[in-house]
């Protein structure tokens, strides 16, 4: 039952996504908030660049908020192809030597602007949230890349997007010019009083862009996991979690519960594939049972907690718990519980379970990797 949501949607299709984000687009009246972590120059990236630029000539606002380093060759071309149909696009902590006017600053200015990126380097926006009209939002783990569409090379990656309608996704709106200028954010705050009722710790969907939030998103997912009476399914493409997350797994798979964990064999970060075996051997021993997704590029984090279900962009690794800024929503119907449940049964199968043989299979020099890399997982 929704009781937040006048609809809910989700998707396990990145061309269902687009398909049905690009419609919406084409009928928004008032405005437009992008944030995404990547945005390519390809042809989907095009394609959502001219449907956004449309709805500009129309009358609709639109503005686009992307990531300084997912997005650090956006500036190449499709920002220039914003900019002069007058659409702001405003990059999220910009790599050092990024200014649109660098070679016209005091050697001062630069020395500033270069000393205050490298101090928040590490500090990213992976979310992924289009807002329509201030009713409806997409979230989930698709960026504006072709990879997640029919329109890659190879299979598209495995994400999940969830759509919602309704006059609370004014919420989202809020925290969106948070990021935006703080300036239009007191003064939507100020036009809609209504959402100061709303309870960001209760609310489904889950941001955090203050300490506070991050303090107490991290805190309740760990406590869920501690109360948890029959399972824990998580789906992740990188796995470098906490220890204290770690051993709070191993203690409910000893209690009885159902612990299974989807990685990602193939990911966009090659790394991880030697990174992530560290814990493998103490979970197992726990009795958590650990899955490598093989069929194409598993890009999708989605979370089951007994019945509590989130889709979004938050991975199990220091960067989504420490540095990044992340958004997941908390799954209200029953029926895309059901089938986000269902979907995880149909990814995971004995052939490609992780066991102890296969662990001591590992050649030598990667087990020697696997701890030398982990003395970086803060970067991660």
């Amino acid at each position: 039952m929704l009781t937040t949501w006048d609809q809910e949607e989700v998707f396990f299709s990145g061309d269902l996504f687009f398909e049905r984000l690009l419609k919406d687009i084409d009928e928004a009246k008032e405005f437009i908030s992008v944030e995404v972590y990547l945005y390519r120059d390809d042809i989907l990236g095009r394609k959502l660049a001219a449907h956004l630029i449309a709805a500009h000539e129309r009358g609709v606002k639109v503005q686009i908020v992307v990531d300084g380093v997912g997005s650090h060759d956006f500036s190449s071309k499709l920002h220039a192809v914003f900019s002069r149909k007058g659409i702001t696009v405003k990059m999220y902590n910009p790599l050092p030597f990024y200014h649109p006017y660098y070679g016209k600053l005091t050697p001062w200015r630069k020395l500033q602007i270069f000393s205050t990126r490298v101090i928040r380097l590490n500090k990213r926006n992976h979310r992924k949230i289009f807002i329509i009209d201030g009713n409806i939002l997409y979230t989930g783990s698709y960026n504006v890349t072709a990879v997640h569409t029919r329109f890659h090379h190879d299979l598209p990656w495995k994400d999940m997007g969830v759509r919602v309608t309704g006059n609370k996704v004014r919420f989202a709106v809020l925290n969106f010019k948070k990021i935006w200028k703080l300036r239009d954010y007191y003064r939507y705050k100020k036009q809609t009083k209504s959402l100061a009722k709303i309870s960001w710790k209760k609310f489904p969907l889950r941001l955090n862009h203050t300490v506070f939030m991050r303090h107490f998103q991290q805190k309740d997912f760990q406590e869920r996991i501690k109360k948890s009476q029959q399972k824990i399914w998580l789906t992740t493409p990188y796995f470098i979690p906490k220890r204290k997350l770690i051993r709070s797994l191993g203690t409910a798979a000893k209690r009885g519960v159902d612990v299974r964990i989807l990685i990602a064999h193939k990911n966009d970060v090659k790394l991880f594939r030697t990174l992530q075996y560290f814990y493998y051997g103490y979970l197992l021993n726990k009795g958590v049972k650990v899955y490598h997704y093989t069929d194409t590029v598993l890009h999708a984090k989605n979370y089951i907690i007994d019945n509590w279900t989130t889709i979004g962009s938050t991975n199990l690794n220091h960067r989504s718990f420490m540095h990044d800024l992340e958004v997941d929503l908390v799954i209200e119907d029953e029926k895309n519980v059901k089938l986000i449940e269902e979907e995880f049964l149909k990814s995971i199968s004995e052939e490609n379970s992780i066991s102890q043989e296969k662990l001591n299979r590992r050649p030598l020099l990667d087990r020697f990797l696997c701890r030398l890399f982990f003395i970086f997982k803060y970067w991660f």
